[in-house]
């Protein structure tokens, strides 16, 4: 039996609720991500896990609830899915082939408890990536708000690598561990995932804000979460894992550069960074102040954030310029 089939685990929810302040329905979503990652694993299949949620769950850098699971799966012992040949050709016929690769996925999944299906409103319009919706029986969905009522796994081809192992775990997992009680129900618990290193989520966030930020037409809900992710980020530097292979964040940045992963070299000089007092401002700290019921512990301030990222990017990365 898993936890979510005992009886009484409508009680469990609560106490673990209260013990976090957190709401029923985060709990229970933030168990549910994890028995989503680890059914992925135990059907067998080929995981890495990125994006925000990673750095929470694998790095416990970030303690806020993110949207959505980005991940990279492949088929692993599973039966083979149709090959993608090209993932980023627009041409007719590898858009066909991305899709029919995620449409097989898709319908291959299986998350025991909950539906799985293909989401095209949450599909690249030319499927260089796709969402894959797990919907879950929970009876506090309407706590959810602003997250999504149902775990959207965001399945691509980005870079993985570098990455780390590590155990992923769940607030009620935690209790149950902590009260001697785990070992009565079927495991579930993620182990063993592959977790990108959280210095190439870094770069890629920085990246995206240097791109988006300027975007008028772009809704800053989209991306004012990079900002206290980087920044977290940069201030558990020196506790990361090593980044093997690499003499350091700028030679990483450096091979993603010159891979096309990211646009340009982030730069301290970009106004990206440096918060004032127009009108996209506004915007973007209206909407910074608007997601906080996705955290759990204490926030930075979004000056303090940026001033952040930007000693960082003078220090480590230089000052190439990206304007």
């Amino acid at each position: 039996m898993f936890v979510h089939e005992d009886p009484e685990f409508d009680d469990l929810l609560r106490i673990v609720g209260d013990q976090r302040r957190l709401s029923v329905g985060l709990v229970e979503k933030d168990y549910r991500v994890t028995h989503t990652l680890w059914a992925l694993l135990d059907q067998g299949f080929e995981l890495w896990f990125k994006g925000g949620t990673s750095l929470s769950k694998g790095f416990g850098i970030i303690q806020r609830f993110s949207e959505d699971l980005d991940v990279r799966v492949d088929p692993g012992t599973v039966a083979a899915l149709p090959a993608v040949a090209n993932w980023i050709s627009q041409g007719r016929p590898a858009v066909a082939q991305r899709r029919a690769h995620f449409e097989q996925l898709a319908s291959k999944l299986h998350v025991p408890g909950a539906e799985v299906a293909l989401d095209e409103e949450f599909s690249d319009a030319l499927w260089r990536n796709a969402g894959i919706r797990v919907v879950y029986p929970g009876k506090h969905l309407a706590d959810l708000e602003p997250t999504r009522p149902f775990v959207l796994l965001e399945v691509g081809n980005a870079r993985v690598t570098p990455y780390v192992e590590r155990d992923l775990s769940s607030f009620v997992h935690d209790h149950l561990i902590a009260t001697g009680q785990l070992g009565s129900y079927d495991q579930n618990k993620a182990d063993a995932v592959r977790v990108v290193h959280p210095l190439v989520t870094l770069v890629e966030k920085l990246d995206a804000l240097q791109w988006r930020v300027g975007q008028e037409d772009r809704e800053p809900a989209s991306f004012v979460r990079h900002f206290e992710d980087t920044a977290r980020i940069i201030e558990a530097e020196t506790t990361l894992p090593p980044l093997d292979g690499y003499d350091g964040p700028r030679s990483l940045a450096d091979e993603m550069l010159a891979q096309a992963q990211i646009g340009a070299m982030p730069s301290s000089e970009h106004p990206a960074f440096t918060p004032d007092d127009s009108p996209r401002w506004d915007s973007i700290r209206s909407a910074y102040e608007a997601i906080a019921p996705m955290y759990w512990g204490p926030r930075l301030e979004l000056d303090v954030a940026c001033s952040t990222i930007r000693h960082w990017i003078a220090r480590v990365l230089g000052e190439a310029s990206s304007l």
